[in-house]
């Protein structure tokens, strides 16, 4: 499949399909364009991560795939996975992994647990909506991402892990939303990573509005994608 002059792998034959699904547009991006094209089961795979301070994302991810499961019939299954705050960079020391890499435990937990899910529910492929870093120098950007170190494709535990927005940014992104009509889906989509004084675990209820901080790289990236869609 060929969006745009962007290739997005996909075997008619695969039976089931696994996605990483952080409720963030990239990623949802890319389950619509899989998902209009294959009637394989589907994989949602979450990561919870700083529960305390951002309690939302885990309901973001959650109505990012209620979407998918009004809008689609495939089976899907939607699996969460738990990361300590402990873990997660920059407070994580660097663990050498399985494979002999330095990691945060963010990484390595992220990595080891679409591991198990690929192996347990017998994947024949994996996606991430991993993309460029804007043009635009913004703090916080992501180094990998600047020159992706990571391919459009490799192989990993027997089956391919694909990266097919790897070389693409957020102006790309948004404006394939506006394109095929899927705005309603961008609009659930959240990007901020922000955290607010007065808003956590404590306080905070299932599916509330929460206002974005529009400072951290997550924002800035997202506010550059629009402006740069519409031109």
């Amino acid at each position: 499949m060929i969006v745009d002059g962007v290739e997005i792998p996909l075997n008619k034959d695969w039976q089931r399909i696994g996605i990483s699904l952080s409720g963030g547009a990239d990623s949802a991006l890319l389950a619509y364009f899989i998902m209009e094209n294959t009637s394989a089961d589907i994989y949602f795979t979450t990561q919870i991560r700083m529960w305390k301070t951002r309690p939302w994302q885990e309901y973001i991810a959650r109505d990012v795939v209620h979407w998918f499961q009004r809008r689609y019939t495939n089976r899907i299954e939607h699996l969460t996975n738990f990361v300590p705050p402990e873990l997660e960079e920059p407070v994580s020391p660097l663990i050498p992994d399985e494979y002999g890499k330095l990691k945060s435990g963010n990484r390595i937990i992220l990595r080891a647990y679409n591991e198990y899910i690929a192996h347990k529910y017998k994947l024949d492929a994996w996606y991430a909506g991993v993309n460029l870093n804007p043009s635009e120098i913004f703090n916080g950007a992501l180094p990998e991402r600047n020159i992706p170190v990571i391919p459009p494709v490799l192989i990993h535990m027997g089956i391919p892990v694909h990266h097919p927005f790897i070389n693409v940014q957020k102006d790309w992104i948004v404006r394939r939303y506006a394109e095929n009509g899927i705005v309603d889906l961008f609009d659930i989509t959240r990007s901020c990573e922000g955290e607010f004084e007065d808003l956590n675990y404590t306080n905070y209820k299932p599916y509330q509005s929460v206002p974005i901080c529009g400072n951290c790289f997550w924002c800035l990236e997202r506010a550059w994608g629009l402006k740069h869609a519409l031109k």
